[in-house]
């Protein structure tokens, strides 16, 4: 088992990060995850990285995974291999802000609890993300935690549930809508996580967002995540 720089033998955190090809954000990650004085299991599960992802994940002190490409599989070799009694799922280019993770234990104290999710901050001035941040938040306060809102659940309800859905694309939006069956998913807003503007400045702003809505609509009409993976990738 592999814990963060204050980690002990037996964390009750573990974290799952997917990863392809970010041998660049990693570091800024575990720098943000180390400095939260709370011991952690890190999992790196990665989907065939060109770059040093796995190197520098090892050199981080993670456990690193290696299998089939896609958010979905990969979660679910993380989650499969994880020890913890927390599970917190978290994409590569995002940082937990200072008392992210105490704050994510305390609210279990909560045994009505079975998942939280983060208040979340994008790393960008323009006016324009504070509403996206305004949406997301209040989707989580909903019920329906994405990837990007940083999922945090007790391991035992993942494994009710089967595990992550190792789907290509809204593997997060189906595992929510699994777990809100069984029992309270809720914001805690003490717990903040940086997550990158990437997406948005690569793809178009509006574009990106008006996308996402869209593919979202497309998934709970039934059209398969394979399908609508194709959509999501990098727009021209």
């Amino acid at each position: 088992m592999s814990s963060g720089a204050s980690g002990s033998a037996a964390p009750d955190l573990s974290i799952v990060v997917p990863t392809l090809d970010e041998a660049v954000h990693l570091p800024l990650l575990w720098a943000a995850l180390d400095a939260q004085g709370v011991p952690f299991e890190g999992i790196v599960s990665d989907g065939g990285s060109r770059d040093e992802t796995c190197a520098v994940a090892r050199g981080l002190g993670a456990t690193v995974l290696t299998g089939t490409r896609g958010r979905g599989a990969q979660l679910a070799r993380g989650v499969a291999a994880a020890h913890g009694e927390l599970v917190l799922l978290l994409h590569a280019d995002t940082r937990p802000a200072p008392g992210a993770l105490a704050a994510l234990r305390a609210a279990f104290a909560d045994h009505s609890l079975i998942a939280t999710g983060m208040r979340q901050r994008i790393d960008h001035p323009a006016r324009f993300y504070r509403w996206v941040e305004r949406a997301a938040d209040r989707r989580v306060r909903r019920g329906w935690v994405y990837g990007d809102s940083g999922l945090c659940v007790r391991r035992t309800e993942l494994a009710a549930v089967g595990g992550v859905p190792p789907l290509e694309l809204f593997e997060d939006l189906e595992l929510t809508r699994r777990l809100r069956r069984r029992g309270r998913i809720a914001l805690v807003p003490e717990a903040e996580l940086v997550i990158s503007a990437r997406r948005w400045e690569r793809d178009g702003r509006v574009r990106r967002t008006l996308a996402n809505r869209a593919l979202t609509a497309l998934y709970f009409l039934g059209v398969p995540a394979r399908l609508l993976a194709r959509a999501y990738r990098p727009m021209g």
